[in-house]
């Protein structure tokens, strides 16, 4: 054998022998699986208590098992709260109510389609904050408005703000500081000096649970005593029927001048509600219709009546839908209101 046929054969021996050994260590250490592409999203990802956020979870695998856990603000550990299989798109979803800050972790514990992987979405939460006007229903400059402060969940001995829109400075002013009760409520007053409308809201800043939080803005009416129901200043008259009241107020001006007891629709045919004019004055009418009557919309009027002793009773729900007067009212007030002058009934 030559010396280059010899050089040869050991070449091709020692070849054999590399691709003996890489085979070998191929088959003894394997490489692993590559980690799926795995992300856990929470849709809104800020919310209200009370409030639900779904929280989506994509994989590149279908039918993938994963395991969905949270932690509470203020914990230190995850705890498994639900389970669930991708569908054939790699994707899963959940949705939660959460009633604190809380930060949730997807788990796939690894498999024939790869290895184990994470991926953990946070969902901020803010309670809930109510402010109510619980009284008067009609609040007129100089008077106190009751306000109530609610918080959810609650927060017993934590502070809340109430605040006034600032239309100078187009900011929220707070007005004063106050400590929720042990049912997380607080009641308060609140005064204007001044005819007008007014933004009221509370807020409770973020604590070590929940990220601050905002009731919705309250809108108070602070109306004048002597235009109880904020009508335009600009009409020489004005009718104004409450239901809830029973009473028939008329203005000149914006201005009230008298303000007079009246019956009005049952229950099954109640007085309309809305804004309308006078479009017919009738001067000679008698019977169930008393001396006079002025007609609105359609059929319904404001006369007089044949029954005066209904207008000593409380609630006055006897018509058939129109607003009856004691003969003498209804005389006076014929006497001063011209075809054309608004009507409004309101509840």
């Amino acid at each position: 054998m030559s010396k280059k046929t010899s050089l040869a054969v050991l070449f091709l021996a020692a070849l054999v022998l590399l691709a003996g050994s890489a085979a070998a260590a191929t088959a003894a250490d394997p490489l692993p699986s590559p980690s799926p592409s795995l992300s856990l999203a929470a849709a809104p990802a800020a919310l209200v208590c009370g409030t639900t956020v779904k929280l989506t979870a994509r994989v590149g695998l279908p039918q993938a098992p994963l395991t969905l856990s949270r932690m509470r603000a203020g914990e230190s550990a995850y705890t498994v709260i639900a389970t669930a299989t991708a569908d054939a798109s790699g994707v899963a979803t959940w949705t939660m109510r959460p009633q604190m800050t809380t930060t949730y972790r997807v788990d796939y514990a690894g498999g024939a389609g790869g290895a184990a992987a994470q991926a953990d979405a946070q969902a901020t939460v803010a309670p809930r904050v109510k402010l109510l006007q619980t009284a008067p229903d009609r609040l007129f400059a100089g008077r106190d408005a009751s306000l109530q402060l609610q918080v959810a969940p609650a927060h017993p001995g934590a502070s809340v703000e109430l605040q006034q829109w600032d239309r100078a400075t187009k900011a929220w002013v707070t007005q004063r500081t106050l400590t929720l009760g042990d049912a997380s409520t607080v009641k308060t007053a609140w005064s204007a000096a001044q005819v007008g409308t007014y933004r009221l809201r509370a807020r409770m800043e973020a604590d070590a649970t929940h990220a601050a939080g905002d009731s919705v803005a309250l809108a108070v009416h602070v109306f004048d005593p002597r235009n109880p129901y904020g009508v335009p200043t600009g009409p020489a008259h004005f009718i104004v029927v409450d239901r809830s009241q029973y009473r028939l107020y008329y203005m000149e001006h914006g201005i009230l001048q008298k303000v007079f007891d009246c019956v009005l629709g049952r229950p099954s045919l109640p007085t309309p509600l809305g804004h309308f004019r006078i479009y017919a004055k009738d001067p000679h009418m008698s019977g169930p219709y008393g001396p006079r009557r002025m007609r609105y919309l359609g059929a319904y009027a404001i006369h007089g009546t044949d029954e005066p002793w209904l207008l000593g009773r409380f609630p006055r729900n006897y018509s058939h839908g129109c607003t009856r007067l004691s003969d003498a009212h209804i005389l006076w007030l014929f006497s001063r209101v011209t075809v054309g002058t608004p009507v409004w009934n309101v509840p």
